[in-house]
């Protein structure tokens, strides 16, 4: 997510919301991981009230300016979920990869090979471990170098969500994140929610034993940027939310038009963002299990 500096102090934030009438009480979700804008609230004062920094509450939103609205819906957790990956080598051919993996199995040092697609082109990374303790990604990085591999770093990444959303997660989780939407249809185990205009922005499919959502799709022409600053909805914001691609191809989407299709795979999960044909807007976001 992208950082934005915040060059204000405390004391002379003007971060009021817009609205008419007088400011009331912030009343939030019951999910304590969302904040749901009330008048009178300011960037500061939510900051204040869930121990957080202003500029905190702007990286997680990915909010440019200070401005926030009534309705919105504003994350207030997720960086504490970073993995710490080691990056022992990134290369362009597989077998320069696999020497390299080989190198350090020789002392002991586990590895695997994963790919990223960076501007089209596909390399083979030889990863050494991935951390939720950034302590011990750096002991494994120092261990790596002392191999004689100086290039190493680490590559800390949030894990797969759509708005902090993933297989797994509770029904009710839906509409505590994503709010009550306009209406709801259901087919078998499949439901739509409507947010604005005649699409679905959200569709889940929900396990049958449980009720968990088993995958779930998010159409952002259907939502509002506004009232959920923290989705990605061109492609740049999705590149910065979840980096590089493991996988990406061209997919024929409407009117035989050509699309791009991107795939990001971690730990369970696999979330696929699809890229409109003019390569600015996203589609779709879909998030399954592996």
């Amino acid at each position: 997510m992208k950082k934005i500096k915040q060059a204000f102090a405390a004391g002379v934030l003007s971060l009021a919301v817009i609205f008419s009438g007088g400011a009331v009480l912030a009343d939030h979700s019951v999910d304590t991981d969302i904040a749901v804008v009330k008048k009178g609230d300011t960037l500061y004062s939510l900051a204040k009230k869930h121990h957080l920094s202003v500029s905190q509450i702007s990286e997680l939103n990915d909010l440019i300016g200070t401005t926030i609205y009534p309705g919105q819906r504003l994350l207030l957790s997720g960086e504490e979920a970073l993995y710490h990956k080691i990056i022992a080598g990134s290369f362009s051919k597989k077998e320069n990869a696999e020497k390299r993996a080989e190198q350090l199995k020789k002392i002991n040092i586990p590895t695997s090979i994963s790919t990223a697609v960076i501007d089209g082109k596909t390399y083979y990374r030889v990863q050494a471990g991935a951390f939720k303790d950034k302590k011990n990604a750096v002991n494994q990085l120092e261990a790596v170098k002392k191999a004689g591999i100086n290039d190493a770093f680490i590559l800390s990444r949030g894990g797969l969500h759509i708005f902090g959303l993933k297989p797994g997660d509770a029904y009710d989780d839906i509409i505590s994140r994503m709010g009550k939407p306009k209406k709801t249809e259901t087919q078998l185990n499949s439901k739509s929610f409507y947010y604005q205009g005649d699409g679905a922005g959200v569709r889940a499919a929900l396990n049958m034993k449980d009720g968990t959502i088993g995958s779930l799709a998010v159409y952002p022409e259907y939502l509002s940027p506004r009232m959920v600053p923290a989705l990605p909805f061109t492609k740049a914001e999705a590149v910065k939310m979840y980096g590089d691609a493991n996988k990406t191809k061209t997919v024929t989407c409407y009117e035989s038009a050509k699309c791009e299709e991107v795939t990001y795979e971690l730990d369970d999960f696999e979330l696929k963002v699809r890229i409109d044909r003019y390569q600015t807007t996203v589609q779709f976001l879909e998030i399954t299990y592996r």
